[in-house]
């Protein structure tokens, strides 16, 4: 929220008792609320954490990247993060650093197999909403001779582990393997 603008606070005491000064004073209290809003935003906007809808769309229209009608904002901040996060080339080590900033630390796993020149990244199933972004991050900053292969990791048998048969029973495979319990 912006500055909250009271301009009587600034005339001496014997003002605040004249009518006119007091609705001058009220009448003045909304262009400056907009004055101090626009200038909260512009400051907001300039960081795509803070950015309000204005700004995220500056920063796609910027690096040109087509926004689907049904994205949150909080989706296209997470876009724009990543698209500023890649450097290619990269080290093993700065992938990992990267990845931790976008989807969090422990939320995926990296297996490399450098024989076969694959690199493989699974990441969480609660972070199915952030896959393609992360993956076209990872397309673009990976070597092109090595196989990428980004999947999902789905619910393994030590999860489920803790749950009753008859708690699991009211779930089909599918929902089980590729759907977030709690």
């Amino acid at each position: 929220m912006a500055r909250e603008v009271d301009l009587l606070s600034y005339f001496p005491s014997v003002f605040h008792e004249i009518q006119e000064i007091v609705e001058i004073a009220n009448a003045e209290k909304k262009p400056l609320d907009g004055t101090w809003q626009a200038i909260e935003d512009s400051l907001n906007n300039q960081f795509i954490v803070t950015a309000n809808e204005e700004g995220v769309s500056r920063y796609e229209k910027m690096l040109k990247i087509n926004v689907p009608a049904t994205d949150t904002l909080d989706t296209r901040r997470f876009r724009l993060l990543a698209r500023f996060q890649e450097h290619p080339p990269y080290s093993n080590k700065v992938l990992e650093q990267i990845l931790d900033s976008l989807l969090g630390k422990g939320q995926f796993v990296i297996e490399r197999n450098v024989v076969n020149k694959t690199l493989k990244v699974k990441i969480e199933l609660t972070l199915k909403g952030q896959f393609d972004t992360a993956f076209a991050m990872l397309e673009r900053i990976t070597p092109q001779n090595m196989n990428l292969i980004v999947e999902l990791r789905y619910n393994q048998n030590s999860l489920l582990t803790k749950f009753t048969h008859a708690q699991l029973s009211v779930y089909e495979h599918e929902q089980l393997r590729s759907e977030v319990l709690s």
